[in-house]
């Protein structure tokens, strides 16, 4: 694997943590007009929404690929099938904001498919690199969480608020992989 392909997967996953910074200080600064849509913020401002979202699932595309085939020395039937999920969430979850056609189940299938992803890489990063490892771990884990309540829907929204640390996780999480893919060499 060359060193420049790792090296762009990883300069994506910054990019990626780079649109859900981007996506999170708007929707901040509108009070969470970006969740709620063209009633609360302009149809400029709701598109400029929907295409970072877009932006930050497709861009962790090359950064799972890299590592489906990294890990996938070790774990060849392991690494393609969570490595599958991984590239099934990013997708649906690009496709579902793109075409305005997230449901309650569409939302518990990608969240399901990327808590698989980050569980599943996460434990065979443990052995090469333990930090890496466990808080990709511990995000998918949340993912997982996330999904459960979703699925459940309605729960207490205090109940709900325990999933929320998923969101600035997995920010945190593209800065991560991406840093580690960007420093990685040959071997």
């Amino acid at each position: 694997m060359s060193t420049l392909r790792v090296q762009f997967a990883g300069s994506t996953a910054i990019l990626a943590g780079t649109a859900w910074i981007a996506w999170a200080v708007i929707n901040i600064a509108t009070h969470g007009g970006l969740d709620i849509g063209p009633p609360a913020i302009g149809a400029r401002l709701a598109l400029v929404g929907q295409l970072l979202t877009v932006a930050f699932n497709l861009l962790l595309i090359p950064a799972a690929l890299i590592m489906w085939r990294s890990l996938g020395r070790a774990h060849p039937y392991l690494a393609a099938v969570v490595s599958a999920c991984g590239v099934s969430s990013l997708v649906l979850w690009a496709y579902g904001v793109a075409s305005q056609g997230i449901t309650l189940h569409f939302e518990v299938t990608y969240l399901a498919l990327s808590g698989i992803w980050w569980c599943g890489i996460g434990a065979m990063m443990l052995p090469y690199r333990r930090f890496l490892g466990a808080f990709t771990i511990i995000l998918g884990a949340f993912a997982l969480w996330d999904s459960l309540l979703t699925s459940l829907w309605p729960v207490p929204f205090a109940l709900y608020l325990t999933a929320a640390p998923k969101l600035p996780l997995s920010m945190a999480w593209d800065f991560l992989i991406g840093v580690s893919l960007w420093r990685a060499r040959r071997g």
